[in-house]
């Protein structure tokens, strides 16, 4: 019942923004049945991977070595969010041709307007907005999903010791390398992170989309990551394999669980499960805190802040990794623990947004106000990484992937 409700309300659309347009396109492309055979072979292709999506793609092996079912849905979703934003120009047509009718019943027709013109304008921006729309996105996925960039920010910490004035953090994370697919392109990532000669290395979760075998192909490559003084890595939300519905008390979600937890340590990470690390450089030091996920809502919340900083130093400066940027504003900011800086995720500034020079706007920030950058509320502050991976759409429109390379400096 859910499916048949589904394909009627995208069929819906999709013969709304056809009659919608065609006469329009028709004018503007000069033939009559171009428009048509285009969106016909469109539909074709929209309905036929939707189908391929539900009836076959699912009873795949989850999430398979290099599945390019990722780019095929990202296709789909492109189709279709374009028809759907399409169509608010042309509900704003029908809508004033509606009370345009209304009003002819009641005056007289020298009274009301026989100018269309604005009705023309709607439709052309009805499509305007389709075709922007898609482009963009078919751009992400061609050049964006892989543009790496490094992102350089100067942190301020209080207590911060002298000795280890910018000392680099290189902060990823939000791989998701069941739709990463491409082997060279993590190993520009490496590159690229050990070219910063980093002292640390954290990785703040999202190893996989769901299974731990997302991660095998990957595992030589991780290896290759280097700093001075250890890879630290906590788990995401995705890495709970909670998505696919297996019950946590299952042998499966078990034995997948603990694999991933091997293969993170098999890379090098020294994954921190609500613990701590009492990071030593000579005679200075500081605590480096990891919480397992904690998110607000509906998200799973396994970390336990408590337990984390049980075993830390008071004496000295916290580091908190945490997944999900919520549980600063949530938890952390009230827990009444000094913790200097929380370094997390989770938003991947929904890979979609403007991101330049003293403006950065994404709808991400409509359900998350801390989504990408540093925040600061008294003592406390907050670096949200954009992600490196991608989930759902395979691609980034104004948001790239991120590494991360903060400089932490003493805050006089």
């Amino acid at each position: 019942m859910k499916l048949l409700l589904l394909f009627a309300f995208l069929l819906l659309i999709d013969i709304y923004f056809y009659y919608g347009t065609i006469s329009l396109a028709n004018k503007l492309v000069g033939n009559q049945y171009f428009y048509k055979i285009f969106y016909l072979i469109i539909s074709v292709f929209f309905y036929s991977g939707l189908l391929y999506m539900i009836f076959v793609y699912n009873k795949q092996t989850s999430s398979a070595k290099f599945d390019n079912s990722i780019v095929f849905s990202s296709l789909f979703f492109i189709v279709f969010i374009s028809k759907f934003i399409g169509i608010f120009p042309l509900i704003i047509d029908d809508l004033i041709r509606f009370f345009r009718y209304l009003f002819s019943l009641f005056f007289s027709e020298s009274y009301v307007s026989n100018d269309i013109g604005r009705l023309e304008f709607l439709r052309k921006l009805s499509l305007i907005f389709a075709a922007s729309l898609s482009t963009s996105l078919f751009y992400g996925i061609t050049f964006g999903r892989y543009n790496f960039k490094r992102n350089f920010q100067s942190i301020f910490i209080r207590n911060w010791p002298k000795n280890l004035e910018g000392f680099k953090i290189i902060h990823i994370s939000d791989l998701h390398l069941g739709s990463f697919e491409n082997i060279d392109k993590l190993e520009e990532v490496v590159s690229i992170i050990n070219s910063e000669n980093a002292d640390l290395v954290v990785f703040t979760g999202d190893l996989v989309n769901n299974y731990y075998h997302e991660a095998k192909p990957y595992v030589d490559t991780l290896k290759k990551i280097k700093s001075k003084y250890g890879k630290f890595s906590v788990l995401g939300n995705h890495d709970y394999c909670d998505y696919v519905r297996l019950k946590r008390d299952s042998q499966e979600w078990k034995n997948n669980f603990m694999n991933l937890l091997n293969l993170q340590k098999k890379a090098g990470f020294d994954v921190l499960l609500n613990e701590s690390r009492l990071i030593t450089i000579g005679d200075d030091n500081f605590n480096l805190v990891g919480v397992e996920n904690w998110g607000k809502g509906n998200f799973n919340k396994d970390g336990d802040l408590d337990k984390a900083m049980k075993n830390i130093n008071v004496k000295f400066p916290t580091v908190l990794l945490s997944h999900d940027p919520s549980h600063w504003s949530e938890i952390v900011i009230n827990s009444g623990y000094d913790i200097s800086l929380q370094m997390s995720g989770h938003t991947h500034g929904m890979q979609f947004g403007i991101e330049i020079p003293g403006f950065k706007w994404s709808p991400v920030q409509y359900r998350y106000k801390h989504w990408a950058g540093l925040y600061k509320k008294g003592l406390y502050q907050l670096y949200v990484n954009r992600g490196l991976g991608t989930l759902g759409y395979a691609g980034r429109v104004g948001i790239s992937p991120d590494i991360s390379v903060l400089n932490i400096k003493r805050d006089i």
